[in-house]
């Protein structure tokens, strides 16, 4: 089946069933002078022609010069007073300390934990170079009995050291 491109509006017109025109006709040489005739109509504006010479002449008043910084200080007050609410709805106005809390203090116990969570990204070098810094590790020449490999930690539940938080 041989593809045609014929335009159906065109068609029906060659056959009488649709119109001649779509409804809508515009007189000849109508949009010839229609920007003069509307540029006619319109009041004059000399503050568009020339709009930086009135924003010279006009000094800037008090209220000008301040209010973007105090629509900014009302949009922060509004963010405050926002969270504030949410957090009143929540029913927990304020975080509590860790220290309070029985659950943290049960994980930060945990070795696990410790190993898993927080000293995950850390290597064992990287521990002992903080341990001889915060001075919890003084003695750097018993390191090696500490490691067992590069990356093995020894286990330091039997021992009174503290790993720093």
């Amino acid at each position: 089946m041989a593809k045609t491109s014929t335009n159906i509006l065109e068609e029906g017109r060659r056959l009488g069933i649709a119109r001649p025109s779509a409804g809508l006709e515009v007189p000849d040489g109508y949009f010839n002078d229609f920007c003069e005739r509307m540029d006619a109509m319109l009041p004059p504006r000399p503050e568009i022609e020339s709009p930086q010479a009135e924003a010279d002449t006009a000094p800037r008043t008090f209220w000008q010069k301040v209010r973007p910084y105090v629509y900014m200080a009302a949009m922060f007050a509004g963010v405050w007073c926002m969270l504030q609410l949410f957090a009143s709805l929540s029913g927990s106005a304020r975080l509590e300390p860790m220290a309070d809390n029985p659950l943290m203090a049960k994980a930060l116990a945990s070795d696990d934990f410790m190993q898993d969570y927080i000293y995950d990204d850390l290597n064992s070098w990287d521990i002992l170079d903080e341990m001889i810094e915060d001075g919890t590790f003084d003695d750097v020449s018993s390191m090696e009995e500490i490691f067992v490999s590069d990356d093995t930690f020894h286990d330091f539940s039997d021992t009174d050291y503290i790993l720093p938080q």
